[in-house]
């Protein structure tokens, strides 16, 4: 394994991530991801794209992404076989002595000339092309978020950074900040990074759901009919109807809380192991283990 591999991979269980949870929190295909860490770069894409990809997976795991980005082949091609074996030459007829006279006076002649090229008109002389400079690395610049409420998940360009407060090294340009929090409306807006930067922000309270959309008060009892979905820990979620394929909900639902839908459903749950899945009154216990990302469909 390289050191580009072994840091990635390093980083990745420090975190008590497997590769299926970073390539969904990512959007990517696991093989990407397991490519980067056993530094099988033949198998990954044009060198600009999978060079995005380190980046991103960097951020990811809270590394600087320019030393890994640095460690990166610029080319992963192949060299071209060389040939090694030669034909058998035919045997040539000896050449006459006198022949060589008349290249040798054509030498003579050229270098006659030559001399008297430098001697009589001004020399010129190619100019040496400049040696390539080597690309700076992006600018890294620090960013701090401090959110009201306190422990709102915090993503930049799509990445998650932390949970609010919270400082990171990030690089600078135009950036799309997102903050996240359950029960809270979310808040997305592009920002221009050149200096350090220390930004506040206070969420705004989500207003009150209609079914089928999670009560904001978590019940105890179920309903007879239909799913019912209750957390146990905190776990992100998706619910699509499972006729007409509509998102019903997305989000982050904290411990304690409560969901009801009518079937049949589609449930998406990125930590299977703290939701308990209550179908027609019945329950069927929990959905997976701890942090486990589980697909189900409930009902016909």
């Amino acid at each position: 394994m390289c050191e580009l591999g072994k840091r990635l991979k390093e980083a990745r269980e420090a975190k008590g991530l497997d590769l299926a949870q970073a390539a969904e929190v990512l959007k990517v295909r696991r093989v990407i991801l397991e490519a980067l860490e056993d530094c099988r770069f033949d198998e990954l894409p044009e060198p600009p794209l999978a060079r995005g990809y380190l980046k991103r997976y960097a951020q990811l795991l809270g590394l600087d992404a320019a030393p890994l980005l640095a460690l990166y082949p610029m080319s992963t091609a192949q060299p071209a076989a060389l040939e090694s074996a030669s034909s058998p030459k035919a045997p040539t007829a000896p050449i006459p002595g006198w022949l060589w006279v008349v290249p040798l006076v054509i030498l003579l002649r050229l270098l006659g000339w030559w001399g008297y090229r430098s001697l009589y008109r001004p020399g010129t002389s190619t100019p040496t092309p400049p040696a390539p400079v080597a690309p700076s690395p992006p600018q890294q610049i620090s960013l701090r978020i401090a959110t009201q409420p306190t422990g709102a998940r915090v993503y930049l360009d799509g990445f998650l950074l932390g949970q609010a407060p919270l400082e990171a090294r990030v690089e600078a340009g135009e950036r799309t900040l997102r903050i996240e929090a359950p029960g809270y409306q979310k808040y997305e807006q592009v920002i221009t990074l050149q200096t350090d930067r220390s930004l506040s922000f206070t969420l705004t309270p989500a207003p009150p759901a209609s079914s089928p959309s999670p009560s904001p008060n978590p019940t105890t009892s179920a309903p007879a009919t239909g799913l019912t979905l209750r957390f146990e820990g905190t776990s992100w979620i998706r619910v699509t109807d499972g006729r007409t394929g509509r998102q019903l909900y997305e989000g982050t639902v904290a411990a304690g809380t409560q969901l009801s839908y009518p079937l049949p459903v589609v449930v998406r749950v990125g930590n299977a192991g703290v939701v308990r899945a209550i179908v027609n009154g019945q329950d069927r216990g929990r959905m997976g283990n701890a942090g486990q990302v589980v697909t189900q469909r409930f009902g016909q």
